[in-house]
């Protein structure tokens, strides 16, 4: 396995970088063109409800969809007194330990006050030393990948959030996937 620069995990994306704190041997899945298509589909829908409701509680829409460091940040607001709140936006029903960490990488001091992990019904504002937590890990992780990458390709975790959309075919975790030419999935036989 080639080894990472710095460089290159600074770039890794807050949604690959939260999956690779919870499981270093993470590799992403391809999505195919259909399943990518209901999932922006559903992320539409799902920040319209939450802008909505943000609105309904007195919060002005700041950003939407703003791109950031190797990123893009769902939606800004601005509260009546002030604070700027970062909402990462989730179609899933069920928010799970890896939105909530991929949501503590949008953090930014300086910039937000807040951040928000949101749903179509639900919004979970993140405790600061949550936050902070989260991105020690994150630098902990980055460098592990750095100066041990053959070690974090074989450093399996299990994870139920993880696991259902990883394409590492040498986990021991995952042994009912196969690739299929589409470069999704599909149970063994």
């Amino acid at each position: 396995m080639a080894s990472l620069t710095i460089q290159q995990t600074r770039k890794l994306s807050s949604s690959r970088l939260a999956r690779l704190i919870v499981c270093p041997a993470y590799v992403p899945s391809a999505l195919n063109a259909q399943d990518r298509f209901r999932f922006q589909a559903l992320h539409a829908i799902t920040v319209l409800r939450v802008i909505a409701r943000h609105i309904r509680q007195g919060f002005q829409l700041k950003s939407l969809e703003r791109r950031g460091r190797g990123f893009r940040l769902d939606l800004e607001f601005l509260a009546s007194d002030g604070r700027v709140r970062v909402s990462e936006v989730k179609s899933a029903r069920n928010l799970n330990e890896v939105h909530r960490i991929q949501a503590a990488l949008y953090w930014d001091e300086g910039t937000h006050d807040e951040v928000v992990l949101s749903n179509g019904t639900t919004d979970i504002v993140l405790a600061r030393e949550y936050v902070e937590e989260v991105h020690r890990r994150a630098e902990i992780t980055r460098r592990f990948l750095t100066q041990n990458p053959d070690r974090a390709a074989v450093s399996f975790r299990p994870s139920p959030c993880v696991c259902r959309i990883c394409a590492n075919y040498h986990c021991p975790f995952l042994p009912n996937k196969v690739a299929t030419d589409q470069g999704t999935f599909s149970s063994r036989k």
